[in-house]
């Protein structure tokens, strides 16, 4: 891998971090050996405003591509488009892969023509898929689904979106749900006895489809307070899964949702998932993501997104998940 930088006084500071956070040093405009793989290039601020004009990458030029790096100042705000560095504290970073054409792929794939130059984060939603170790004790093809890093993604359309948590008591919804979600239905798989959980859903087939659920609002107050606050005008379906610890979800997406009447409710980032217990040792994971924030409420797009769920905790796992009609649906 070789780097090199255009810039209006020379770079005294730089420096790279691969994927799982590790540093590595190098010097600009030298070839060096390293992995074939994904590295955030630092150059952090050293006493003088400097400007990036180009990024060289195996002696080609990066081009546009300089414009998907940021600058974050010392206060902590991010500058893009932002390709300078100007105050104690701040620091520029640009992702970059150590084969150029991946790079290039990734970045054509995921922006739109006349969107480099302008502040990204105002159109798309940045996330970075590391390498996550889980326990031995689960299946090979779910350690190979957290343990595999696809690096930074640039997503137009976000495959989650994280709100401010409700002042509601999650106890109260659970024992609401004990009688609004009157169905059960327990999954377990033939191969693996650690792949199961239990549901219990406003549908009788314990899947987000038509007709929607028959939910009395003076009955269930709390629930009805939930669906107020994420701006729900009707739920299509509510369910509870339960997750015991040591047992997980297997790799999949929720596509079955295509052929659905329901469709539309559920398409796109806009079903509601809620953990109702402690976050703590709890793994939820998206492909080309990473794994998911759940010290808050969550809308996920579970139908364009390969997942998994992993339990290494001691306790159940709980979560609500709620897809419907909003009062601000087109």
């Amino acid at each position: 891998m070789k780097i090199d930088i255009k810039s209006t006084y020379p770079i005294k500071d730089y420096y790279l971090k691969n994927l799982n956070n590790e540093q590595i040093n190098f010097k600009l405009g030298e070839e060096f050996a390293i992995e074939q793989d994904w590295y955030e290039l630092h150059i952090p601020y050293s006493g003088t405003k400097n400007e990036f004009e180009d990024v060289t990458l195996n002696d080609v030029s990066l081009r546009e591509i300089i414009y998907t790096g940021y600058y974050t100042d010392g206060q902590g705000k991010i500058h893009q488009p932002g390709s300078a560095v100007w105050d104690i504290g701040g620091c520029f970073k640009l992702w970059l892969h150590s084969d150029v054409g991946v790079l290039m792929e990734r970045t054509l794939r995921c922006l739109r023509n006349g969107d480099y130059g302008t502040n990204l984060f105002e159109k798309y939603s940045l996330t970075v898929d590391r390498p996550f170790k889980i326990d031995s004790s689960y299946p090979k093809d779910i350690q190979s689904f957290f343990e595999m890093g696809w690096g930074p993604y640039w997503w137009r359309n976000p495959p989650y979106k994280k709100i401010l948590t409700p002042d509601i008591d999650k106890t109260l919804i659970i024992k609401e749900c004990e009688t609004l979600c009157k169905y059960k239905r327990s999954h377990s798989s033939n191969d693996n006895p650690r792949e199961k959980y239990i549901m219990h859903s406003t549908h009788s087939d314990g899947v987000f489809d038509l007709p929607f659920a028959d939910f009395n609002p003076l009955k269930f107050p709390t629930v009805k307070k939930l669906l107020d606050y994420i701006g729900m005008k009707r739920p299509l379906s509510i369910y509870i899964n339960t997750l015991d610890s040591g047992n997980h979800l297997s790799v999949h997406r929720d596509s079955d949702n295509y052929h659905r009447k329901g469709y539309q409710y559920v398409k796109g980032c806009k079903v509601f998932y809620w953990l109702l217990t402690d976050p703590k040792d709890i793994y939820f994971k998206f492909g080309r993501c990473g794994l998911l924030p759940l010290e808050t409420p969550l809308f996920v797009d579970i139908v364009e997104n390969v997942h998994s769920v992993v339990n290494q905790s001691k306790k159940s796992r709980i979560i609500i998940s709620i897809a419907g009609e909003f009062y601000n649906d087109k």
